[in-house]
């Protein structure tokens, strides 16, 4: 196998230190999101830390110079914990990447932060539910709150279901951003939180919820639901895993389609948009039918899928599976259902953070496991220089963001370790920065996967 090529690291971006916590003499960021704040064409970072790992309560954002540009919240918050005697909550990086987003919700022509946000002035808190967050929209330069809401419907949010706790269906609490209105650009967003789904406008007016029946593990539905138009109506629908769900919310199916459901994706596939499970390798049409079922003997724990051209030899999309649980273990499935390989990439803490890449500008895209890309057989052909190691623990890895950051067409590779004090850019040699362009915020940034 020849050496893998070195990437060009284009930016190490320091986290500003008064936006860093601080453990056994450690500095620590938290989670990141990435986008153009300011409006100036060049992209920005957002940092943020949750009360007890799960409730935002500190917002960071600053320019890709490191330089602050605002902040809100307290990053040393304590709250009574409302499930544990004489024990206060503390601020940690968070246990999930959560309810964070960045885009331009209400249409203006400038970002904003859409959020959850924890009562600072609250007696208690629990972790296990929402009782004490609200909705925000924040102004993507200044940070200035622009519309704050705490519906009802989101706070009756919590852990349980059937009077028992399931921690696993809870914790990952994304802002996927979606077009349910029919409005010129997307203005909505849909967040699943428990057995809850619930969907908003760009007003923080609910627009509909539903409850979701299948959340006992391992026969849950996918723990972050995918958004996309599967059905050719021009409005978004929402990919569940074992449900589907129209723009109006109108269940479109509510089927058992296997254990370990837990990533989904709306996707390209055999040139119409489809609805695609991590659970037994499958691809469904937009009334939940099944067009592709790779089993549960060749998939047995669909962890993460993937879709994009892997393969060099077709120009159709291609899926990348990791099949065997959280296991370095991957298969790469043509249009066809045909296993065209198997292998296995490094171990990491979680083993988990697949992404596909559009590196050096290619025809084919390139498949992201922390902290390296490989080719759709499995070789390892590109290395990320001066990275420093993980911080460890089960969420101390290298999470991924593609963007094209330098604006010449191609992904470059964001990297960040919630548990370090820094955000590494990486592009493809030979760096050309006379072909920037400006930023561009797509749906690959502002609903990226990140995990599953």
């Amino acid at each position: 196998m020849d050496t893998p090529q070195s990437a060009h690291l284009y930016k190490r971006v320091a986290i500003p230190d008064a936006f860093l916590n601080e453990t056994e003499g450690n500095g620590w960021g938290g989670d990141i999101r990435i986008g153009d704040l300011t409006g100036d064409g060049t992209a920005d970072l957002l940092v943020y830390k949750s009360l007890g790992g799960i409730h935002p309560c500190f917002l960071g954002a600053f320019t890709l110079e490191g330089e602050p540009l605002w902040s809100l919240g307290d990053k040393h918050l304590e709250i009574r914990d409302a499930d544990a005697k004489d024990t206060p909550l503390t601020t940690l990086s968070p246990d999930r990447p959560g309810p964070v987003a960045i885009y331009d919700i209400d249409a203006d022509g400038q970002a904003e932060v859409i959020c959850f946000w924890i009562d600072p002035d609250a007696p208690k808190v629990s972790k296990w539910d929402l009782s004490a967050i609200r909705l925000m929209i924040l102004d993507g330069a200044t940070g200035a709150v622009k519309r704050s809401l705490a519906p009802d419907t989101l706070r009756q949010c919590n852990a349980y279901a059937e009077g028992e706790l399931h921690i696993s269906n809870y914790v990952h609490q994304r802002l996927m951003i979606a077009n349910f209105s029919g409005n010129a650009q997307p203005q909505d967003f849909v967040v699943k939180v428990g057995v809850n789904v619930l969907a908003f406008n760009h007003k923080l007016e609910l627009l509909w919820q539903y409850t979701d029946e299948w959340f006992r593990y391992p026969k849950h539905s996918a723990y972050i639901p995918a958004v996309g138009d599967f059905n050719g109506d021009r409005l978004d629908e929402v990919n569940g895993g074992n449900f589907g769900l129209a723009a109006d919310g109108t269940v479109l199916w509510n089927h058992y389609f296997g254990a370990n459901m837990d990533s989904v994706l709306v996707s390209e596939w055999d040139g119409n948009k489809r609805s695609i499970l991590s659970g037994g390798g499958q691809v469904v049409d937009a009334e939940g039918s099944p067009i592709l079922s790779l089993g549960f003997d060749v998939v047995p724990h669909g962890q993460e899928i993937r879709c994009g051209k892997l393969l060099s030899d077709v120009s159709m999309n291609a899926l990348v599976i990791r099949y065997n649980g959280h296991h370095p273990d991957l298969m790469v499935v043509d249009n066809d259902g045909q296993i065209r390989s198997r292998f296995r990439v490094d171990e990491t803490p979680n083993n988990t953070g697949l992404e596909v890449i559009r590196w050096n500008n290619t025809e084919h895209e390139l498949i992201f496991s922390p902290a390296a890309l490989y080719n759709s057989v499995g070789n390892k052909v590109v290395t990320f220089p001066d990275l420093p190691p993980p911080s460890g623990g089960k969420m101390g890895w290298y999470h991924c963001f593609p963007a094209d950051v330098c604006g010449d067409a191609r992904d470059e590779v964001i990297l960040y370790d919630p548990y370090s004090d820094a955000v590494y850019i990486y592009t493809a040699t030979p760096f050309q920065p006379d072909l920037f362009g400006g930023y561009k915020h797509t749906e690959r940034q502002y609903n990226a996967r990140l995990m599953d």
